[in-house]
């Protein structure tokens, strides 16, 4: 026995002798604690995957972003259709300028087009030596405007009157050519009643000639006779140089007759070739005429919710390319615009899930959007109001996740996203940081 035991009065001594082992006990089973624990969370720490996500603020967005609805040329507000917030479809007329002017060099273009087309229909029929002229249908089907009728009718009286005019020249020559056949005619007939003479005459200086030898008649019988013969082979000669310059005559009319056909036909080409030229242009230059006299009506290009009017009395003026109002779609799948802190953009990547929590939703009991990363972009951007440089990340929305929800979800509601990155474990999380500072002291170092 001890002498602390010995000192200690017997009556407290058992008590004392029992505490001993209890407390021992005790301090056993709190290090077994301990150490169980510790090894339990150090198992949970290390093993137990942890999801990552980066936690960015984002926007809701349609798919093919707010469409902006411009005017090319501008002009005067005739009407106004539509009010702010008010839902169109696509091609419903917005807004009505003023189309006045453009009405006006329309039906001037139009005019001129059509005239175009009814002479190159006359010249056409000129050219293929036609009885009538084949008006296109495009004439043809607005005979009852009253212009196209003017149109047609003009050129129906010119063709007849070139055609006539033609035929009458062309017949003044054949009357001609007929004529020098006539005289051609009787002139042969004159050669052959000579010829007719002067074989009798021929035979009677025979006659002569031979009486003459027997002096049974005067030289001047002979004399006489070769007299007549000699005039009337000039008369035969004559009559022959007749023919030859009627027959000249004639060919020189045929030449004529020809060139003047010739010559129409040539006008008629180079004519033709001008007025297709010029319709060209002036088809051109009427659909020009047309498209600004149809975006005289401003029409929603997409079927959506007007947002941002800019106009809103009628006789003001629009002018060119300002932008009339916005139209955010209704129809497009929407996706979130994430904005990324450049910190953590390693570790986003396109295909990755999100969650999506609306500032309009109560978390403990609505639930999330759900969707994936679409596209990252390729490079930082910068907010011209604040500076900051972020990525953006485009958020997919899940069409199942939009269903049910307790508020009406549209293009420019604020949204926080979560992006999940990959697993780590909480171990993994507790010495990240003092690994960090570790591998940065031996740079220092």
């Amino acid at each position: 026995m001890s002498v602390e035991t010995q000192a200690i009065p017997a009556w407290l001594r058992p008590d004392l002798e029992d505490r001993r082992p209890f407390g021992r006990r005790l301090a056993i089973i709190g290090f077994a604690v301990i150490l169980i624990s510790g090894s339990a969370f150090y198992g949970w720490a290390s093993t137990a995957p942890v999801a990552g996500a980066v936690i960015a603020p984002g926007v809701i967005n349609v798919d093919s972003n707010v469409r902006a609805v411009q005017h090319l040329e501008g002009g005067i507000i005739g009407e106004i259709l539509v009010r702010e917030g008010d839902q169109v479809q696509a091609g419903q007329v917005l807004v009505r300028l003023d189309d006045t002017a453009a009405r006006s060099s329309r039906n001037e273009l139009l005019g001129q087009y059509y005239e175009g087309l009814a002479i190159d229909a006359r010249l056409t029929a000129e050219q293929n030596g036609a009885e009538r002229i084949e008006f296109p249908t495009e004439l043809t089907d607005r005979f009852g405007d009253a212009a196209i009728k003017r149109a047609m009718a003009g050129q129906e009286e010119i063709f007849a009157s070139r055609r006539s005019l033609l035929e009458e020249r062309v017949a003044i020559g054949d009357r001609t050519q007929q004529q020098l056949q006539s005289e051609i005619g009787g002139l042969k007939n004159q050669i052959v009643s000579s010829r007719t003479r002067l074989d009798l005459l021929n035979e009677e200086r025979e006659i002569v000639e031979q009486l003459l030898a027997k002096n049974l008649v005067s030289n001047n019988r002979r004399l006489n006779l070769q007299s007549s013969i000699a005039e009337i082979e000039g008369q035969i000669a004559g009559y022959e140089a007749a023919i030859a310059s009627a027959e000249q005559k004639i060919e020189a009319e045929r030449l004529r007759t020809a060139d003047l056909r010739n010559t129409q036909a040539t006008e008629v080409v180079e004519e033709l070739r001008a007025v297709r030229t010029r319709n060209y242009e002036l088809s051109e230059r009427l659909r020009t005429a047309e498209n600004i006299l149809d975006r005289s009506e401003i029409r929603a290009p997409v079927a959506g919710v007007v947002n941002g009017l800019q106009v809103h009395t009628v006789g003001g003026v629009i002018a060119a390319g300002q932008t009339v109002m916005d139209i955010v779609p209704v129809s497009d799948k929407l996706v979130v615009l994430a904005t990324i802190d450049p910190l953590d953009i390693d570790q986003v990547r396109p295909d990755m899930a999100a969650q999506v929590w609306l500032s309009a939703l109560n978390r403990r009991t609505d639930r999330p959007l759900e969707g994936r990363v679409t596209t990252v972009s390729a490079d930082r951007l910068t907010d011209p109001a604040t500076g900051a440089s972020y990525y953006q990340a485009r958020v997919q929305l899940d069409p199942a996740s939009l269903q049910d929800q307790p508020v009406a979800i549209q293009a420019g509601m604020a949204a926080e996203v979560m992006i999940r990155t990959s697993d780590r474990t909480a171990w993994d999380y507790l010495l990240s940081p003092i690994a960090h500072f570790l591998q940065n002291s031996l740079r220092e170092g």
